[in-house]
């Protein structure tokens, strides 16, 4: 067998928490080749990375160094030299960390993306990972044979029994009171996305930026509304915030910023549980509409579980948590997705037993025409 690894956008500590243990598990049975460009805007690997792994003396490794390797962050359109090299390598699987699916599409063999593997509100370890068979396609689930849902519903219950427990002790008036929100007003939540340089996966929003997503939503509401954000935590820590903050001021009281809170638990999972709907694009915060049953307004190019109920359209979603009609996931169906996606499909990268032949059978799964009938 022969393992690709095609990785444009990989980050040094995604590489050295997730990637390079992946590669080592492949090359215990496998034959390994690793393309990956040089350090540019966060991404890419440098020597480092390289001396980490002095000692895979068997991997192949391709650095994409050429002058226009800026360009593979966003795609590899023209570069014909690069499939040329992998026709030649002709892999079996290629696993990336791509933010190009054009290209990744055009690769022989079975293509997936190194994804991570969290699933809020439950904790997970940071270095969990998952192969999916496209980027952000959410809350998509195969068909399971009852017995084998069944099985999985059981083993994970107790950690969906003992999360909603932990929830139900949260009181709203005092995170409403501790975040500086209304309590008089429908709650709209708005987690937002990382948008620091070196996330090329942001090219793949429907909005330019965050920003421009605010003030979209914004015009929308009503006077009854209000939208409640939480900015990505990585955000806060790497990005300059003024211009937010200036527009989210500029829109008065109708947006609201939600900072950390008094009240215990994580101030995005709070606000699925007390608000009323929230809006997501590509982020993994979608997961907490399934948790509580929270109307989900889902603006992206990528698909949803049909189970999720997801909307598409501000207006009609605005309409239905107006007129408290607004649909929402399924808790029998919210519980075996979570124990598919933590049970089934989340692997550690550094389990000793991960080999090529375990990632080819995580990889081989071949469950896309399961997933488009179950959209």
């Amino acid at each position: 067998m022969h393992v690709l690894f095609y990785l444009p956008v990989v980050t040094p500590w995604w590489f050295d928490k997730i990637v390079a243990p992946i590669i080592r598990a492949a090359a215990r049975d496998a034959q390994v080749s690793v393309l990956v460009p040089p350090l540019w805007r966060g991404t890419g690997i440098g020597a480092a990375q390289l001396a980490a792994c002095a000692d895979l003396e068997t991997v192949d490794w391709y650095i994409l160094d050429g002058d226009d390797h800026p360009r593979l962050r966003v795609s590899a359109a023209g570069e014909d030299a690069l499939f040329a090299l992998v026709e030649q390598i002709n892999a079996d699987i290629t696993l990336c960390r791509s933010a190009d699916l054009d290209s990744a599409a055009r690769f022989p063999g079975i293509v997936r993306f190194i994804m991570e593997g969290a699933a809020p509100p439950f904790a997970t370890d940071p270095t969990a990972a998952w192969l999916a068979e496209t980027l952000f396609d959410h809350a998509m689930m195969p068909r399971l044979a009852p017995p084998r849902r069944a099985a999985l519903d059981a083993a994970f219950r107790p950690r969906w029994d003992a999360a909603h427990a932990r929830f139900a002790r949260a009181d709203r008036h005092a995170f409403l009171d501790a975040a500086g929100l209304p309590r008089d007003k429908r709650l709209i939540a708005l987690p937002l996305e990382y948008e620091h340089p070196e996330m090329f996966f942001g090219q793949h929003n429907v909005f330019a930026s965050n920003i421009a997503l605010v003030n979209h939503l914004a015009e929308q509401l009503d006077e009854d509304s209000v939208l409640a954000v939480t900015n990505h935590p990585l955000n806060e820590r790497h990005c300059d915030n003024g211009p937010l903050l200036a527009t989210i001021a500029a829109h008065g009281g109708k947006v609201r910023l939600v900072g950390a809170t008094r009240t215990p638990g994580d101030a995005t999972m709070l606000l699925a549980k007390h608000c009323a709907g929230m809006v997501v694009g590509n982020s993994k915060s979608f997961a907490g509409c399934a948790f509580f049953s929270t109307p989900m307004l889902r603006l992206s190019r990528f698909r949803t579980g049909g189970w999720m109920h997801a909307y598409d359209d501000v207006a009609a979603f605005v309409a239905a948590l107006r007129d408290s009609t607004a649909r929402a996931a399924d808790q029998a169906d919210a519980l075996s997705w979570f124990a598919f996606h933590l049970l089934d499909r989340m692997f550690d990268p550094a389990d000793p037993a991960l080999n090529a032949a375990a990632l080819a059978d995580r990889a081989a799964c071949r469950a896309a025409d399961a997933l488009r009938a179950a959209a």
